[in-house]
C-alpha cells in the first residue's frame, strides 16, 4: 500500500475531471436514497388510508387531498347516456378501456366516476346493457385527486372521445355539465355487478420503488471512477 501511495502523483486536469465526476455520482446516489425514503413514506400513507373503514362521502370537501386514497361510499344517479373512454390496462396487464361516467348527487356537484376496466369487445355500451343501471345507486369507491399531466402523455382527443389523462374541466364540458367536483372516484370491486359490467378495483396506489438499485449503481460507479483515476495517475519513479 505504501508503494502504491508513493507512486500516486495525480495531474491537475485529470484530478479536476475525476473529482467532478465522483462528486456528481455521489450526489445522484444520495438523491436516489432520499427518493427511496420519500416513496416509501407516500406508499405507507396510501396503504394506511386504504386500510381505513369506508366513510360516507360528504356533499362538499374543503380539502380533497386529505381524502385521497380513502374508501368512500357515494350515492346518486349514474348517467349512462354519455361515457368517456380512457385507454388503460387492467391490474393483470390486459389492454382495454376504463369507462368514466357522471354521478349526479342531490347534495353536491356531479362527480366523475371511473367505473372500471372493460376489454375491447365490451367498449361499446350496447355490448353491456345489463350494466346500465337506472335509478339511485350506491357507489363504493376510492377517492382520487386528478394527477398532474406529465410531458410524456399525449394530448386528449375529446372529439374522438379518447382521454389519456384526467382533465376534469374539459371532461365536464364533454359530459355536458358546467362544473364537476374537484376530484374523481375509482369504483371498487362490485361482486354484485351484472355480467359484462366494467371491472372495478383498478386503483394503483403503490408508486414504483426501484431507488435502492439505482443508488447502488451510482455509488458503484463513483467507486469505480475513483479506482480508475487512482490507477491511471500512478507514475513509477525513475531510478
Amino acid at each position: 500500500m505504501h508503494a502504491l501511495l508513493r507512486d500516486f502523483r495525480p495531474r491537475f486536469w485529470p484530478s479536476v475531471i475525476a473529482g467532478c465526476g465522483v462528486a456528481l455520482l455521489l450526489v445522484l446516489g444520495t438523491w436516489q436514497v432520499l427518493r427511496l425514503f420519500e416513496k416509501r413514506e407516500i406508499n405507507g400513507l396510501r396503504a394506511e388510508r386504504l386500510a381505513a373503514a369506508e366513510a360516507a362521502l360528504p356533499g362538499t370537501l374543503a380539502d380533497p387531498t386529505a381524502w385521497e386514497f380513502r374508501r368512500v361510499v357515494a350515492r346518486g344517479r349514474l348517467d349512462h347516456a354519455r361515457e368517456l373512454n380512457l385507454p388503460c390496462r387492467s391490474q393483470r396487464g390486459n389492454e382495454g378501456t376504463c369507462i368514466l361516467v357522471l354521478l349526479h348527487r342531490a347534495d353536491g356537484l356531479p362527480i366523475l366516476v371511473n367505473r372500471g376496466w372493460v376489454p375491447p369487445s365490451r367498449k361499446d355500451p350496447a355490448r353491456r346493457p345489463a350494466a346500465q343501471t337506472a335509478g339511485e345507486a350506491s357507489i363504493a369507491a376510492v377517492l382520487r385527486v386528478a394527477p398532474q399531466r406529465t410531458r410524456f402523455m399525449p394530448d386528449n382527443e375529446p372529439a374522438k372521445n379518447v382521454w389519456f389523462f384526467y382533465d376534469l374541466p374539459a371532461m365536464g364540458r364533454a359530459l355536458g355539465v358546467s362544473e364537476l367536483a374537484p376530484f374523481y372516484l375509482e369504483a371498487s370491486v362490485d361482486k354484485q355487478a351484472p355480467e359484462g359490467a366494467p371491472l372495478g378495483g383498478q386503483t394503483r396506489f403503490q408508486l414504483p420503488d426501484n431507488h435502492l438499485g439505482y443508488a447502488f449503481t451510482w455509488f458503484a460507479l463513483a467507486i469505480a471512477l475513483a479506482a480508475i483515476f487512482f490507477l491511471s495517475q500512478r507514475q513509477e519513479r525513475t531510478p
